[in-house]
């Protein structure tokens, strides 16, 4: 029966309900999906009610009447539940006298409009899911500490000394002798002549080729030359700065430009050596490994070499409460003393 709760009409002069047009139904016919109805126009007498009623019907119900009227579900809107499966839902804009209401449904009594039947109902097709890929975890990366490596010299190729000849020793001849104009033998005593004896004949003094001649030394050997050692060039350059500490010095710079071919090693000698030697072969070598403080008692041995060439060696000792105490050397190849560096290096 249509509900009590229906819009009343405004005053009419018309003595009887009525209802103009034909309502329509927006949505689609799916379980659980929301039907609207809308359209039709309707009105009557003081008293009349006016709703929209929706209805099941079935493919022979060719006419309202022969539907199934669902009167507790009046309203412009409509939600397809599973006993509408299979059916077919219309949507009447009716118009009644409420003293007609309360007696029961007369269709004599109610002025109505019907719908067109909406399709058939059916179950709301399943989508399709799109498959999700999912996603593989990204490890977090654990990050190793990656330590320093100390790089590895550069092997120095040491350089062959190509030997030198023996030369075939040379009998050295008996020593000219230069017979001073008085007869006395330069360095020689003059020995006591006996009573009456005569001054024995000197030969002749030797050509003054052969005075001027140049003799061996004992042990020497001919034809050898001595090659001079050579510097680096350009120079070696150790630059060290920082500031002191209460136990030592923290450094922040320490760095090594040298020429190419050069090899750089570091060595540390002393408790609290954050490591004991580093070498690289490079032009400019920023040693970071001591670039941190370092405890007195400290010292490094920073050596910068070429083959062929003088070492130049620095000694950098970290002391308490004063500035490191630097020394600069040298030393020579093949020799393991460290020496004076030429002058003007």
């Amino acid at each position: 029966m249509l509900a009590l709760c229906a819009w009343p009409s405004m005053a009419s002069a018309q003595s009887r309900p009525w209802v103009s047009g034909t309502p329509s139904i927006s949505g689609t016919a799916h379980i659980g999906k929301t039907l609207t109805a809308s359209g039709a126009s309707a009105g009557g007498p003081q008293g009349v009610l006016i709703e929209y009623v929706w209805l099941r019907c079935d493919q022979t119900s060719t006419s309202p009447e022969r539907c199934v009227w669902l009167t507790d579900d009046l309203g412009s809107t409509y939600t397809v539940t599973a006993n509408d499966n299979n059916k077919y839902l219309r949507v009447v804009k009716a118009a009644a006298m409420w003293w007609d209401v309360v007696r029961g449904l007369d269709f004599d009594k109610i002025e109505y409009r019907s719908s067109a039947p909406t399709a058939k109902v059916t179950a709301a097709p399943t989508p399709t899911p799109t498959p999700t890929r999912t996603p593989v975890p990204t490890a977090t990366p654990v990050k190793t500490p990656v330590k320093t490596p100390v790089p590895t010299a550069t092997p120095v190729k040491t350089p062959v000394k190509t030997p030198v000849p023996t030369a075939t020793p040379v009998k050295t001849p008996s020593p000219v002798v230069t017979v001073t104009p008085g007869g006395e033998v330069p360095g020689t005593p003059t020995p006591t002549p006996a009573p009456d004896a005569q001054p024995t004949p000197q030969p002749d003094p030797p050509a003054a080729s052969q005075s001027t001649a140049a003799v061996p030394a004992a042990g020497g050997v001919l034809g050898a030359t001595e090659r001079a050692t050579r510097m680096i060039k350009p120079y070696p350059v150790v630059r060290i700065s920082g500031r002191l500490t209460t136990g030592g010095a923290n450094i922040t710079v320490l760095s090594v430009k040298a020429p190419k071919g050069a090899t750089i090693t570091v060595t540390c000698s002393g408790k609290g050596c954050p490591t004991k030697s580093v070498a690289r072969a490079t032009k400019l070598f920023r040693i970071t490994q001591f670039q941190r403080v370092l405890p007195a008692g400290i010292k490094l041995r920073i050596a910068i070499s070429k083959p062929g060439y003088i070492t130049k060696v620095s000694t950098i000792q970290i002391r308490k409460g004063k500035a490191p105490l630097r020394t600069d050397q040298c030393q020579q190849p093949g020799e393991s003393k460290l020496t004076r560096c030429p002058k003007g290096k």
